[in-house]
């Protein structure tokens, strides 16, 4: 029997090539040699050389059942997993992700699951618990009609998780835990250990950044060395079953996270988990 790498527990979080230039245009970029990124979910996993992708629409983008959806669908062809999402950023819905990932599932083995991203944005407001758990369920049981089990996954954000009960989240199958305030990565054990409080039995993923969004800057090498060892120490552990670096958007301009990044995981991502 094969044994398991450490890369292939690693994830793109991914999003259209472009998604994330408004952050990055007419701002100062003195590590950096572009202010916009061309890179496609697709050449994202391969600059990392990591097996899986969680993609995540943009307001609304890819459309489901669109031909760009597939398009990205088939540049997927030679990765492990798939996860493709049931609620894009801010929690935006066109209303039949269930039915276009049910679809996927027939066509491509490698899609295994569907993922909540910003659910508690879903709607612009905090519509509370209640509203939650029933999409939540909704979603869950149309997820059924798919031709063979899909796992759901969600965001999960380390300054929220006081806000929901545990019974929230009695549907979900993972949780990806994110915190974007990079200069907290140093605290991350006890932020990540509140989840764990919280959530025992539920399956988890790290979520890490290379880009500091507050700051407009690489996230620090110290840093990314930091999270990127802890979260790799957690997986030794059991702690956790997986790292989602986050995202192809930032990336092919120059940042030294990025750099970093490519250089870790060439390093740790044949060895045996």
């Amino acid at each position: 029997m094969s044994s398991i790498k450490v890369k292939d527990k690693f994830w793109l979080f991914a999003s259209p090539a472009h998604d994330d230039d408004i952050f990055l245009l007419n701002r100062g970029c003195d590590e950096r040699f572009a202010k916009r990124s061309r890179i496609t979910p697709a050449e994202g996993a391969f600059m990392l050389d990591i097996p899986n992708v969680i993609m995540v629409s943009s307001q609304g983008r890819p459309v489901p059942f669109s031909e760009d959806a597939y398009g990205y669908m088939e540049s997927f062809c030679n990765l492990k997993n798939v996860m493709w999402s049931i609620t894009g950023s801010t929690g935006f819905r066109t209303g039949n992700e269930e039915e276009f990932i049910c679809e996927l599932s027939k066509k491509y083995p490698n899609i295994m699951g569907a993922f909540l991203d910003d659910l508690m944005g879903y709607g612009g407001t905090d519509k509370g618990e209640k509203f939650y758990m029933d999409e939540i369920a909704k979603m869950k049981e149309k997820l059924s009609n798919a031709s063979k089990p899909i796992e759901l996954w969600s965001t999960c954000y380390t300054k929220s998780v006081h806000k929901y009960s545990k019974e929230m989240y009695k549907d979900i199958d993972g949780i990806t835990v994110w915190n974007m305030q990079t200069n907290e990565i140093p605290d991350m054990d006890k932020d990540f250990s509140r989840y764990e409080d919280l959530l025992p039995d539920t399956r988890k993923m790290l979520g890490l950044y290379i880009y500091d969004y507050d700051q407009d800057k690489s996230v620090t090498l110290e840093n990314m060395q930091f999270q990127c060892e802890t979260g790799l120490k957690w997986m030794r552990e059991g702690r956790i079953e997986g790292m989602i670096f986050l995202t192809n958007c930032v990336m092919g301009i120059g940042l030294k996270s990025e750099y970093w990044l490519r250089g870790w995981i060439k390093k740790v991502g044949n060895e045996n988990l």
